[in-house]
């Protein structure tokens, strides 16, 4: 049996082998597809996404594929959905394997086929408790929670499992969805037990200079070329790019709604900084998080039409020897091209220009200036472990 996980891997740590581990014991391979070069909370990843790669192969998984930025770099829904395509595209998943904080399937099946049966008067429900100032998640979760048992919506883990499980819904899909208690931490968790801790802990380490060893899996000297990545490397590159930029462009955005481009202009006038940007822009409304991929989005062109449900491709980072028969297997069933050297893929998709200059920009945040450079999709082969 193969089964797929959805990942960021933004750093991979001792849950996320925990997690491998146990799908394995039901399982015979993994295959990861993980976010490249930016991630969903709206951030540079902390080190490229090839020494990403690496660690969960080192770690696990046999065959890692690239998430394109446009999933990645977006709200939960279109991440799920972009990420259960791409595992769909290739047609022999038998299983999607993913964490959630109550660690129930049914639970969270019963969710899923209650949003997407949803009604006017939750539609409604959502709208008006926005309209108060509420963000979409708060909404989400107030207006189905006489409908939805145990406050699964309030959890984030929870939420995202429910997306992976409306995307198979919608897309009639055969693969089988398995869910994974997450272990002795919760999301964002800023504690440690037991040598586990939320990444969002080990990247506050690692910027702090704290030993981290204890709770990843595997020597970072063996992964890792360089982190951590900062976003704050960007900074002047942002500020242009929004000050250099109309009302009508800005507006062509992802995720840009409701006339926020005026505001995100302005506040462009007022900060020279990613972080106060942002902090200038939030509101009750709009998640930090939400507010961070905008901006991101911004300064690599990400614009609304470049979203699509379906990948254009299937872009391979890494594989051990499993990972090459399962890659083998799949070029027999698999709907998308299949792009294992970058510069041998020749037909026209803005996803994929996407990636490339999210690779380019995101190179830039590195705190090695050796590894600076552009073009390293064209210069990086995937990394193969024997």
């Amino acid at each position: 049996m193969i089964t797929g996980i959805i990942s960021e891997y933004n750093i991979f740590h001792n849950g996320h082998k925990y997690q491998i581990d146990e799908v394995k014991k039901q399982s015979d391979y993994v295959v990861a597809v993980m976010s490249g070069s930016f991630v969903q909370r709206g951030d540079v990843a902390i080190t490229d996404k090839w020494s990403r790669a690496k660690a969960a192969l080192l770690c696990g998984a046999d065959l890692v594929l690239e998430l394109p930025a446009c999933y990645a770099l977006n709200a939960a829904k279109n991440f799920a959905e972009g990420g259960i395509n791409t595992l769909n595209a290739l047609g022999i998943i038998d299983s999607v394997a993913f964490g959630s904080e109550c660690g129930d399937i049914d639970s969270l099946i019963n969710a899923a086929r209650i949003m997407e049966n949803e009604n006017t008067d939750i539609s409604d429900s959502i709208q008006s408790f926005m309209s108060d100032g509420m963000s979409y998640p708060s909404a989400l979760s107030k207006a189905y929670e006489d409908k939805i048992e145990n406050g699964i919506l309030k959890l984030p883990n929870n939420i995202l499992a429910i997306e992976y499980i409306r995307a198979l819904m919608r897309t009639n899909s055969s693969i089988r969805p398995l869910t994974i208690k997450r272990a002795n931490t919760q999301h964002d968790d800023n504690e440690i037990h037991n040598d586990f801790t939320s990444a969002s802990k080990i990247r506050a380490m690692i910027a702090a200079g704290e030993d981290i060893s204890a709770l990843i899996p595997y020597n970072l000297s063996d992964t890792c070329t360089s982190l951590p990545y900062c976003v704050s490397r960007l900074d002047s590159a942002i500020i242009s790019k929004l000050r250099l930029s109309g009302a009508e462009k800005i507006s062509s955005i992802s995720e840009v709604t409701e006339g926020l481009e005026n505001r995100i202009i302005q506040s462009a006038t007022e900060t020279d900084s990613f972080s106060a940007l942002c902090e200038r822009i939030k509101s009750k409304r709009y998640t930090m998080s939400k507010i961070r991929r905008i901006i991101l989005a911004a300064l690599l062109d990400f614009t609304k039409d470049i979203y699509n449900p379906m990948p254009e491709y299937i872009r391979v980072l890494g594989m051990n020897k499993n990972g090459m028969e399962i890659l083998r297997k799949a070029k027999r069933h698999c709907s998308l091209p299949v792009i294992t050297k970058a510069a041998d893929f020749k037909e026209k998709s803005p996803q994929f220009e996407l990636d490339i200059r999210a690779t380019d920009i995101a190179a830039l945040c590195s705190p090695d200036r050796q590894k600076r450079s552009g073009g390293l999709d064209f210069k990086t082969s995937p990394i193969i472990l024997n």
